[in-house]
Parts: C-alpha cells; structure tokens; sequence
C-alpha cells in the first residue's frame, strides 16, 4: 500500500514539475490591443503590430514561446507586479515615477508626442503651434489614467486641467466632444485618431517632446532586463528593426504621410551605434 502511495506521489509531483517547466518556456507579454499600429488585432482576432512583433522577436532571442496577454493600458503595471504578466512591451513610456515599480530596459523607441486638438477649441484660440497650447492658461488635457504625456503637460502647460479617463477611446471621445480640449499622444495614434475625425479634430505634428519607450520588468529580475538589453542593442545589427520596417512601414506611412519606422527611432539608432 506505501509502495503505490509513494508510486502515485511521485507521478503527481513529476506531473506538477512538468507543467511548472512548461510554464517557465512561455514568456507571458502583456499589452493594451487598442493602439495601431503598434499593437491591435487583425481581422481573425489575431494579436498583431510593431510591438506583437517585436515580442515575439524577442521570444525568439529567449528561446521561449511568448502568449499574448491584453490587458487594459492603466492595469499593465499592477498585473506585472501580481505576476500575471512577465513583462510588458507595449508602448510603455518610461518615467521616473513607472521606475519606483518596474524595472525599465534601455528605450528601444523614441516616440514623438503630439496633439490631438478639438476643432472648436483650436479656431477659437488660433492655435498654430504646441507653444500656443502650452502658453494658453487652463487648457484641459485628457488621457488615460497612469498615460506618461499627462505629467508632461502638467510641468510644461500653464496651469492645465488635467482630465483622466479609463482608456484611449474615452479620451478621444472627448477631444472630439469638446468636454476635454487637448490629447497628448503617439504620432501615429494621433494621426490615426485625426483621420477618424477629421471634422471635429485638427492635429499638431511638431513633438511636444519624444517619449522613451521601453520593456518593463517587475522589480529584482536583474538577468531579463540584462537579457533584454542585449537584445535591444542589437536591434539594428541583427536586422529587427529591417523586419519591423518591412512589415509596418506601409502601416505607418497610411497613417502618417511620408514617414516610416524612422519616426521612432530618433536618438535610438545613433545611440546604439
């Protein structure tokens, strides 16, 4: 009766070993499939984007299998940290106060930031430039909660209000219903937003600043983020950054006229070499 006791123990814990091992060959990536095109959903439901992308480059890198995980934009950092998620590459900026929770790999994106302007507001105070938002005394700024470009307006605008919403969709909505005036935000997704609401929003394409962009790990795992430094130097040389620019440079250019992967990696590619 001990022998078959011992016989069925040792076939559970071999079990519970299995699955454990098999667990630790997938790299769990979270991210918010809400901005094209750096990370959304295909026709078939499909994650796809320059971030789906470079996760699974990444993956590679690893030798692991990477699983997809979408998640709400202002709940990637809690679910890091909870261990649902082993990292996030998902246009993630990195901020000083992000880097008190997580711990940030070199920034493999520059992402310039630009404003998304309600129509109304913009003719009426002749807005031109980002120094006529900036200097222009309570001007109301909308995004989501924990968005990176929030803290930018609030130290560079004068006095702003600061409006913060559930998720992307939510801020534009009320850039474009007049209730919020400006949306700090990603060139692309900007642009991508403009072209949607073409009457009711004007766009301003000179950066309010560039964004770093970077993987996010939770604190003390010192060897991925060393990993994932190795990795994001060799973006370039290992041809990553060619097959993101095969693949989503039409993507960009729809979006934004004339650029390409190039948009992002203003002081990356210098940097790294």
């Amino acid at each position: 009766m001990k022998k078959i006791l011992y016989i069925v123990l040792l076939v559970f814990t071999l079990g519970v070993l299995t699955a454990c091992q098999s667990n630790d060959d997938v790299l769990r990536v979270g991210m918010d499939l809400t901005y094209p095109p750096f990370e959304t959903i295909d026709d078939d439901g499909n994650p796809t984007g320059i971030s789906v992308t470079l996760a699974e480059e990444f993956g590679k890198f690893l030798g692991r299998e990477v699983e997809i995980v979408d998640l709400p934009f202002g709940t990637l950092i809690t679910e890091l940290n909870s261990g649902t998620i082993d990292v996030i590459i998902g246009s993630l900026s990195i901020t000083e106060d992000r880097a008190l929770s997580v711990d940030f790999s070199d920034p493999y994106f520059n992402f310039p930031l630009v404003s998304l302007v309600n129509k109304v507001f913009y003719d009426a105070n002749n807005i031109e430039s980002k120094e006529d938002i900036l200097t222009l005394e309570g001007v109301k700024f909308v995004g989501p909660k924990t968005f990176a470009p929030l803290e930018i307006a609030r130290e560079l605008a004068n006095n702003p209000i600061i409006r913060e919403v559930d998720d992307v969709n939510a801020a534009v909505l009320e850039v474009v219903s007049g209730t919020s005036d400006v949306f700090l935000m990603s060139i692309s997704n900007a642009a991508g937003h403009h072209l949607a609401n073409p009457d009711t929003t004007e766009i301003l394409l000179d950066p309010v600043s560039l964004s770093p962009i970077g993987m996010a790990f939770s604190k003390g795992n010192e060897d991925l983020v060393a990993q994932a430094n190795v990795f994001v130097a060799g973006l370039e040389e290992n041809g990553i950054y060619d097959i993101l620019r095969n693949l989503y440079n039409g993507d960009i250019a729809a979006n934004i006229p004339g650029e390409t992967l190039n948009v992002y990696l203003q002081g990356i590619i210098d940097e790294n070499e």
